[in-house]
């Protein structure tokens, strides 16, 4: 592999209930996009410059830095020589009902996005590398089970965020609802002003304010997420494609890529090994 490739590992691990990547990523910049999961990525070769909602920061190599599910962020290479990163992907409420045996809706936020901790680093890094190898379950578990439960008891923010409602608020949400049920057409914002009642302009704004993008770049995003549901089930590359709303699989490949990093071919190999 030379140095001016990407090399890209993508794998589900049901057992975890996560999604892990161990890759390196040159000449790459990731879209703004949001995860339907939270995001611990852990630099191991490089650095990324991190785009966020009021923040904008460069993580280098050390650093873990953890992203809430359903926020917004961009991120690039700061040189030439790109990053290489350990990811996992994982529900926080999942990992709350797996060390504290709690379930419920709201969730505290997590308090990165840069996490200075050497104990949680190093316990994501023994269960990253444990997986990948399929090496002992145990010692993979033990330290799953580590990194959730200091992750839980020195990262998060317990105070919650509460939403105000009022018209704004139920148009946007009836803007979203509109965008994914309608994933294959080709809508325009005076469609869906009318929709939710509210004028062109403000519904934009508005949409972007409470989403962190504008109604286009939601539905590029929901067109993925949708894709990225069908791949798991096993559905083909074209059928994907198509049924998300890409005008063809060009199309679909780069968008997937820029959201994921990876192709869509390499993201459903991680849920349906090649025999």
């Amino acid at each position: 592999m030379s140095s001016n490739q990407s090399d890209i590992n993508i794998w589900r691990s049901h057992e975890l209930q996560a999604e892990l990547i161990h890759g390196r990523f040159v000449d790459y910049a990731y879209d703004v996009h949001t995860h339907e999961t939270a995001c611990f990525a852990l630099l191991t070769e490089g650095s990324i410059r991190i785009k966020m909602r009021g923040t904008e920061f460069v993580a280098r190599k050390g650093d873990l830095y953890a992203i809430d599910a359903d926020e917004p962020h961009a991120g690039w290479a700061t040189d030439e020589k790109g990053w290489r990163l350990r990811t996992l992907y994982v529900d926080v409420a999942h990992l709350r009902q797996l060390v504290r045996g709690e379930r419920g809706a709201n969730l505290p936020a997590l308090a990165g996005p840069i996490i200075n901790d050497p104990e949680v680093i190093a316990h994501l890094h023994a269960l990253h590398q444990c997986s990948e190898v399929e090496g002992s379950r145990l010692y993979r578990d033990r330290a799953y089970l580590s990194f959730a439960d200091k992750l839980l008891e020195r990262h998060v923010k317990h105070s919650y965020r509460i939403e105000k409602d009022g018209n704004e608020l139920g148009a946007v949400r009836m803007a979203r609802d509109f965008l994914d049920a309608h994933l294959q057409d080709n809508v325009s914002l005076v469609t869906i002003a009318e929709q939710t009642g509210l004028a062109q302009y403000k519904l934009f704004r508005a949409f972007e304010r409470t989403y962190g993008m504008t109604p286009h770049a939601y539905q590029r995003q929901a067109r993925v997420r949708f894709a990225m549901r069908l791949l798991r089930q096993g559905v083909t590359l074209v059928d994907a494609g198509a049924l998300s709303g890409f005008s063809d699989q060009a199309h679909f490949t780069r968008w997937f890529k820029r959201f994921m990093g990876v192709t869509p071919g390499l993201y459903q190999r991680a849920f349906h090994p090649l025999e």
